[in-house]
């Protein structure tokens, strides 16, 4: 049985689960709010509003009822609409699925399994390569024991020092070895069950939207071929990780709230349920008839990867590099500085007013106010110089004070005439922690 839509209409259902999962959490209050656009180009909150709620489905719509390549150009130019009212930080799946999207508009179609594959190398690859740091590898601090250990307290478990110092290279090793695996398509089978394991693992602990689209790509590798996606009969075994995966996403999903509402407990049983139909169609197919020869997509995707490489080791970027939760950070003593580069990024400490109007509190989301205002963050000069536009609109300021980095964290500056923020596309994080010995998690 064959899926006629193809990869692109799947990458925008995956894009979607993103969004909905968002809006699900969040309500349709955070739609409109256009205080950190990522790119640095505010758009009105009617139209911020639509690119949130309408462009994505529009998108799926545009790919389902046009042909290739004009329904995908159609949809891609959406989704980049879609990309542009986004704020405060672009996620690495959302920054994947539109390289795969791009990609994909002007390959042929019987090239899209290689698109994908290639991704899927690079994204695996330059996870790992980005968490070979000290800071991620041998201290409390590291991402991936944080983050494990605050996952184990919501279940109520407590993890014992050895596996707290054995996950950040284990983590290391199981993304390196599955991008390896897909370099050869004897072991593509292997790498996609240790893919499927990891997946599942970042999905019940928080992350389903990172798994659900790195499984499209996972099936469009394995599965597509041509003309639609290949899917297993109805009766196959393979089905039964629907059920199993919702019933994981249900019974080991948590918040940091408490106990979650019967709202979340659908979103997760839904998204964990669409992760599990991905693997199935992935599990079942078979990898070792894949042709993955293509030169050219090869050169294009390794450069692409390359330069973004280049980019972060240079102190250039950081943002949609693929180095979430490799404990890199603007400044600190895990960042690559280099002396070469005089003009980084300003961050400023920011000071919550003494009366907050209500269209500063319509404006800005509350929790990123409350993050944003905090003693032990900086917050990067583009988002500063939005947020105190809108104060200036309430008559009231956040008293912005840039620092600068220190032996132990960023300190306010000495001088006496504040620089003013610029207004740029948000290559680093919105929000830092200041204290150096305090863990970031990107």
């Amino acid at each position: 049985m064959v899926l006629q839509s193809g990869p692109p209409e799947l990458l925008i259902i995956g894009l979607l689960a993103h969004q909905l999962g968002r809006m699900w959490e969040q309500g349709f209050a955070d739609a409109h709010h256009n205080y950190a656009p990522v790119f640095a180009i505010r758009l009105s909150r009617q139209i911020t509003f639509a690119g949130q709620a309408i462009a994505l489905p529009t998108a799926l719509v545009v790919a389902v009822v046009l042909p290739r390549p004009g329904g995908a150009a159609c949809a891609l130019i959406l989704v980049m609409y879609w990309l542009i009212t986004v704020q405060r930080r672009l996620a690495n799946h959302c920054w994947l699925s539109l390289l795969a999207l791009a990609a994909m508009t002007f390959v042929p179609p019987a090239k899209d399994g290689v698109i994908a594959r290639d991704l899927l190398v690079g994204l695996y690859l330059s996870a790992a390569l980005f968490k070979l740091n000290p800071e991620y590898l041998f201290t409390d601090r590291s991402a991936g024991r944080v983050v494990t250990t605050f996952y184990l307290r919501l279940l109520g478990l407590h993890a014992p020092r050895w596996l707290l110092r054995s996950i950040p290279m284990t983590v290391v090793l199981a993304e390196a070895l599955t991008g390896a695996s897909l370099l050869i398509p004897t072991f593509a089978y292997a790498g996609l069950l240790l893919a499927v394991a990891m997946h599942e693992a970042f999905g019940v602990s928080g992350n389903f939207s990172f798994s659900i689209v790195a499984m499209v790509l996972w099936v469009t590798a394995l599965a597509s071929n041509g003309y639609g996606i290949t899917l297993p009969p109805v009766e196959s075994v393979w089905w039964l990780a629907v059920p199993v995966s919702a019933a994981l996403a249900l019974g080991l999903g948590r918040t940091t709230a408490g106990a979650r509402s019967v709202s979340l407990l659908v979103k997760d049983f839904v998204q964990g349920g669409m992760f599990g139909a991905l693997c199935a169609v992935a599990l079942a197919a078979p990898p070792v008839s894949r042709d993955w020869s293509a030169p050219l997509v090869h050169a294009l995707i390794a450069f692409v990867f390359v330069v973004n490489l280049l980019l972060v080791m240079a102190g250039a970027k950081l943002e949609w590099s693929f180095a979430m939760f490799s404990s890199l950070r603007p400044f600190g003593r895990s960042w690559l500085q280099r002396g070469w580069i005089k003009d980084w990024p300003r961050y400023y400490v920011l000071t919550l007013p003494d009366r907050i109007p209500r269209h500063l509190l319509d404006s800005v989301h509350l929790e990123f106010l409350y993050q944003a205002t905090r003693a032990e963050n900086a917050v990067h000069e583009s988002v500063v110089r939005r947020l105190e536009a809108v104060a200036h609109e309430c008559d009231t300021t956040f008293a912005p004070r840039v620092v600068e980095p220190g032996d132990d964290g960023l300190t306010p500056a000495s001088c006496a005439q504040q620089p003013v923020p610029r207004r740029t596309v948000l290559l680093f994080p919105a929000i830092v922690p200041r204290d150096f010995a305090h863990h970031y998690l990107g």
